[in-house]
């Protein structure tokens, strides 16, 4: 079972464009960089997933983080990597969705 929790941001990016604000926020590196399925891997085994808007689509832009230990873990990763994405970034982070 995985638990996820979204950071939801008014941001327009391109994917590889917010995996690499957010990788270099948490000072690690992107994996499957140019597959359609990259991500930023965890220290702690969790993952870090971005979805942007598909084309006519509006805003937002969501992270999931993704966890297998809890709801918990996923929502306290999430918290991390929302502080200092707005600390890193000036991204405006609306809120975190478990």
């Amino acid at each position: 079972m995985t638990f996820t929790a979204t950071i939801v941001a008014q941001v327009q990016s391109t994917k590889p464009d917010a995996l690499w604000a957010i990788a270099t926020a948490l000072n690690t590196q992107i994996e499957n960089a140019t597959g359609a399925n990259a991500f930023i891997a965890l220290p702690d085994g969790g993952r870090v997933e971005v979805e942007i808007p598909k084309f006519g689509e509006s805003l937002p832009l969501t992270i999931d983080v993704v966890d297998e230990r809890s709801q918990g873990a996923a929502r306290a990763s999430a918290q991390k990597i929302l502080d200092l994405l707005e600390q890193s970034t000036g991204w405006q982070v609306d809120h975190l969705h478990d």
